[in-house]
Formats: structure tokens, sequence, C-alpha cells
């Protein structure tokens, strides 16, 4: 990881640490509706005047407006069937499986058959940069450009330990609550930290109060400073920015490692509350700022406007 978001990092959770006291020690779905929304909402914000523009007229085909709208849709048509329309074989798009042993994404060993989301990211990305692809291409690499580069800065979408796909069979109770037994670490980091942190509900079907997100992330938003979005950023080209994403699921990896499992109790069943979101929810709130801000920096380079 760079030497800035290790810093960043660094401070957050020994700061976290501190106030706890020491010795207190499906994969296919990242952030909920709301930290996808809160994610495209960080990245239009800070959209040059030209990159709106051209975002804009490829969601109005589709009777779109924002990004946000868009933003959960890869999770929707992967879990609907190949026979009502939807495409339940780009389900592996949305995460990589790097075991917990091993340092960091190693392609030929990780991702061999090149399906997974530090692959699809990059392919999607070329798709929405091409000026010669329909808008229909476009439009669709761009939700799930939108998309992926949220799941990648999930840390359990980078991660497996004890084939435990990324949390998913770790069965947890947070605040009291397992949600009748089906709560999981995964799911804890998706939306039940962020979720509890800031007071935002899912409603039925997953609907979610687009403004009471927007909220959210311009809270956060308040906080990236300038330093911040040109070392984050500094990697992103026109070109192919296959390298960034490695790099972005390498310290998704890393913040799995040291903070998802490495302030996890080892018990079954773990009873997780105040000092597990002490440590945990700063990390949530920096990846979903970096993801913001790593999106429009993709997007204004895909439209040429860097």
């Amino acid at each position: 990881m760079g030497k800035w978001f290790q810093t960043r990092i660094k401070w957050k959770v020994i700061n976290a640490f501190a106030l706890i006291g020491c010795s207190s020690i499906s994969q296919a779905c990242a952030w909920g509706p709301n930290g996808h929304a809160i994610v495209a909402d960080i990245a239009q914000a800070h959209l040059t005047p030209s990159t709106l523009t051209a975002v804009r007229t490829l969601l109005a085909t589709e009777g779109y407006a924002s990004l946000d709208q868009v933003a959960s849709w890869p999770d929707t048509i992967g879990h609907i069937s190949k026979s009502k329309g939807g495409a339940p074989e780009t389900l592996a798009w949305h995460y990589v499986d790097i075991d917990a042993a091993n340092p960091a994404y190693d392609q030929p060993r990780d991702c061999p058959d090149q399906i997974c989301v530090a692959e699809k990211l990059p392919e999607q990305e070329r798709i929405l940069a091409d000026p010669a692809a329909t808008a229909t291409k476009r439009l669709t690499a761009l939700k799930w450009v939108v998309h992926l580069i949220g799941d990648m800065h999930q840390p359990l979408h980078a991660v497996e330990r004890d084939h435990d796909k990324g949390g998913n069979t770790i069965h947890v109770t947070y605040f009291g609550d397992n949600l009748n037994g089906h709560m999981n670490l995964h799911s804890l980091w998706d939306e039940g930290i962020l979720d509890h942190a800031t007071g935002l509900k899912v409603g039925p079907h997953y609907t979610i109060d687009f403004s009471s997100a927007q909220k959210e992330a311009m809270k956060l938003n308040a906080s990236v400073t300038p330093g911040e979005i040109a070392f984050w950023t500094a990697d992103i080209t026109a070109a192919d920015n296959r390298n960034a994403a490695i790099d972005w699921v390498d310290e998704s990896h890393s913040l799995a490692r040291t903070v998802a499992y490495g302030t996890l109790p080892r018990a079954q069943k773990a009873e997780l509350g105040e000092d597990y979101t002490t440590l945990a929810w700063p990390v949530i709130q920096l990846r979903l700022e970096q993801a913001g801000v790593r999106l429009a920096a993709v997007l204004n380079a895909s439209f040429g406007n860097k």
C-alpha cells in the first residue's frame, strides 16, 4: 500500500484502539445499496462539467439522471435467472478470492480464468473509454465501472480464509442481533456496520432513501483533502488501469487481513459490538471515500477529461 494510505489508516486505527483499550481486542454482493449509492454520489461530486454532461447523456438513454440510480444494477442482474433477462454468470465478477495467508493478488493463482473483479474492471473501463462503442455498450460498461470500483474497495471482496467465501460462512451477532442466524462477517461489512453508524436503512426489495444516502456521502466527501485526492488517483490513466485496479485490490486484501479478520474474536458466532465497530467504521469510511474519488477520476479519464 502507498505511504499516504498506510498513514491515514494507521492514524485512524491507532486512535480507535486508544478509545477501546488495547486489551479489548456469497461474495457476490459488496456494499449494500446505501454503500454503492454513497460511492456514486461522492464520484459525481468530483466529475468535470464535460464528464458530467457525457455521463448524464448516457444515463438518460434509460431514463436515469444520476450515478447512484444505477450503482447497484450489477447486483440485481446477477441474481436474476438468464431466462428472465438476468446475468447470473457475472456473479464472479464482483470479487477475487485471495487467501489470507498470501500477501497480495497473483493473477495465475487467484484469477486463472480472468473472471474476477481485478480483471473485469479494466475490461469494462476499456469499453467505456472507447468512443467507437455504441451508447448501449458504454452505458452498460458505465454501470459496471461504478459498481466494481465500489466492490473492490470492500475489504472482504479481496480475501478468503479457510475457504470462508470472504467471511460469508463466519456467523456473527452484532449488538445482540444475528438476523435469525443469517448475519455473517461479510454482510456486516457490506452494510451492517455502515447502516448502524449512519442510521441509513434498506427497505423492501433493497430500496433506499437516495437523499439520505447523498447526505452521508457529502459528509464523507467533506473530509477528503486535495492531497489525498491527488495521491489516491495518481496511477489512473485513460489507457489501461489494470495496475491501479490491482493496487486497490491489494489495499482491500491487506485491510481484510489486519482489521476485518485481525480484530475478530476467533470464536464461532462472535459477539460483535462497539469495540469492533470502533475499529471497522473508520476503515469503511475511508474505503467509501477512496472508491468515490477514484471512480470520478476513472470517469474523467474515460471521457478525456483527466
